[in-house]
């Protein structure tokens, strides 16, 4: 299907069915803004994306990554229409049916927010930002289903400044990467020691004295506190 953007009267109509369907209305999803017109338009570039099922965010971000190869989308980063255009393409995926119901997230993880503070949510936007900018390293937090954003991703968000710190990414990845289930036990824990929460907030004390942007991973791993070892020894 030829990729497209929603207008503004496609964005209301999506919006319309978000907020419906988080009332438990059973509402029929609005396909047909798609390629209707009314609704939506044709982009500058030519992108075909196909019907395709996705076992982990991380999937979905190679994906697009590849159809996004040598095209320029920088006219479409901060364009509500063009991502929203994806997650209503993706719908099923990113919130199925299940016994009947479909469980649906708050509107700006379907629709490129205005407010800065809430674009990292979006499902499509942000999957596909971490994996250009981080490749593999960033599969550790995109291994679950389209449908869950997952405690690791969560927990990395909390301080969002720290995603664009590359060392930081490459680290994190080393500790709790893993091949066979995406992350290694005990990494989503909010307690236990080494885990993504308590690297987080190692990261926010040594930020204070430290700049964390500019030090590369190597050199982080040997600022790393003793109660990462557990994982360092699972590498």
């Amino acid at each position: 299907m030829k990729v497209r953007k929603l207008n503004q009267e496609g964005i209301a109509e999506f919006l319309a069915y978000l907020s419906e369907a988080r009332k438990g209305e059973n509402q029929n999803l609005p396909t047909y803004l798609l390629d209707d017109e009314r609704f939506s338009s044709a982009i500058k570039i030519d992108l075909d994306v196909e019907k395709q099922e996705f076992a982990t965010r991380y999937d979905l971000g190679a994906y697009l990554v590849k159809i996004f190869d040598n095209e320029n989308i920088q006219p479409y980063m901060g364009d509500p229409g063009f991502w929203s255009w994806f997650s209503l393409f993706w719908f099923e995926q990113l919130s199925p049916v299940v016994n009947g119901k479909r469980k649906v997230s708050k509107e700006y993880n379907y629709v490129l927010s205005k407010n800065y503070n809430h674009r990292p949510r979006h499902a499509i936007f942000m999957t596909w930002q971490l994996v250009t900018k981080y490749g593999s390293d960033a599969k550790f937090m995109l291994s679950k289903d389209l449908a869950t954003r997952g405690e690791i991703i969560e927990q990395m968000m909390a301080r969002q400044e720290i995603l664009g710190s590359e060392g930081v990414m490459k680290l994190a990845s080393a500790l709790y990467s893993d091949e066979e289930n995406g992350f290694k036990k005990g990494a989503a824990s909010r307690k236990s020691p080494g885990c993504v929460s308590r690297y987080v907030n190692w990261l926010q004390q040594l930020q204070v004295t430290f700049d964390i942007f500019s030090t590369d991973n190597t050199k982080l791993e040997s600022l790393l506190p003793a109660e990462f070892n557990r994982f360092r020894e699972l590498q």
